[in-house]
Parts: C-alpha cells; structure tokens; sequence
C-alpha cells in the first residue's frame, strides 16, 4: 500500500516529534519497516531520542487516515491531531500499543511507528529498582 495511494496528511517532523514527547519521555518506540530510522538508530528508542532523531532528520512524512476520510488528500496537519488517526495493535484497548501509518515525503515505502509498552514498563521498573528518573 502507498500511503500516498489512501487517504493521508502531511505531517511535519517535528509535529510527530512532540506528538511523541507529549506522550511521555520515558515512552518507548519502535519502526517497522523504515529503513532511515532503523539505520541511523538502535530500536525500540525512549521518546526522548526518536523526537530529536526526527528533527534531526527534518523531512515530512505521509500518516495514513485510518478512517479513510475522502477529504483527506494531503494537507497538512499538526501533531494535535495525530490522536484521532492513531490505530491500535491488539483488541484490549487499556493494553494495546498504538501506532501510527507513515511513509516519508517522496517515498513509496510505508513504515509503522509502534508504542512498545512491554520495553516501556521494563524500564520504567528498572529505573524505580535502582531509584532512578528519565
């Protein structure tokens, strides 16, 4: 699937990089199937350190409306509105990491950002045990 093909945004890198910090710093991440992120950083990531690769990076990306809205034909958008296209990954929403359809500006090759709450909560306990803030 081009994302470019679907109903889509554009999204300014930044946008999505304090999308992800407003989500929480300590919040883990993973990309699946971009090979730019995977290259220039070890996955999953805190929040932290995806946001500042992103705006290291500095390139639009596509997201993909996951509700297929026939006006959504490319404009641009901001990161308070990335909630509402956020999908799910599992059926127990309390427990269900979120992620994100995107693609860079330019490009043929979707990828998908994943909240990776297992790492997430793994960290956050060896923090607490050796008494430790992000």
């Amino acid at each position: 699937m081009s994302i470019q093909d679907e109903p889509h945004y554009e999204l300014p890198a930044s946008a999505l990089a304090n999308w992800i910090e407003g989500q929480g710093l300590d919040r883990w991440w993973t990309v699946d199937g971009d090979p730019l992120l995977g290259g220039q950083m070890s996955l999953p990531a805190p929040g932290d350190e995806l946001a500042a690769e992103l705006r290291r990076l500095d390139r639009p990306l596509f997201v993909f409306d996951k509700c297929r809205n026939p006006g959504a034909r490319g404009q641009v958008i901001g990161e308070d509105q990335l909630d509402e296209l956020v999908d799910r990954l599992g059926d127990d929403v309390a427990t269900a990491n979120r992620l994100l359809y995107l693609s860079w500006k330019g490009s043929d090759v979707p990828w998908l950002l994943i909240e990776d709450r297992e790492t997430t909560e793994s960290e956050r306990a060896e923090m607490a045990a050796q008494g430790e803030t992000r």
